[in-house]
């Protein structure tokens, strides 16, 4: 059985639109986040991997706030798809598409902007997978 691992990827509005549609988020390197060597390496040494994945998870969140984007998709992919070599940010890898629904843990929906402190992490609600018509239609509505 192959290693698996968590990674995490801002989606706009297209993306999700494609996901509930083909079922799969398709490509050939997807833009996702994860803890590497090079995240764990910038944190405090005492770093815990909830706090690693919390790391990767917000760098995720930034980025997809970048891009325009309100979601983050929590997926565990087999660590063979993922690409780590050294990026800008130091959570930032590429996976190899496509990324089966089934392979998706979570959705994660960025705050409204309104709601944002600039001061602080980015907050994130909460979606099971089974949620994603309802996240949709949330995004769709802002």
């Amino acid at each position: 059985m192959s290693r698996m691992t968590r990674v995490y990827l801002p989606l706009t509005a297209v993306a999700l639109d494609r996901l509930v549609t083909e079922r799969q988020l398709s490509g050939n390197a997807l833009e996702a986040y994860a803890v590497t060597r090079a995240l764990v390496a910038s944190l405090p040494s005492g770093e815990d991997e909830e706090g690693r994945e919390y790391a990767a998870m917000q760098d995720a969140a930034t980025a997809a706030a970048a891009h325009g984007a309100h979601v983050v998709a929590a997926a565990d992919v087999d660590a063979g798809l993922v690409d780590d070599t050294a990026r800008e940010v130091a959570s930032q890898v590429a996976v190899a598409g496509p990324i089966a629904i089934q392979r998706l843990a979570s959705l994660h929906v960025l705050d409204p902007e309104g709601e944002r402190d600039v001061d602080t992490d980015l907050e994130l609600s909460w979606y099971d997978v089974t949620e994603l018509d309802a996240v949709r239609d949330e995004i769709r509505s802002r």
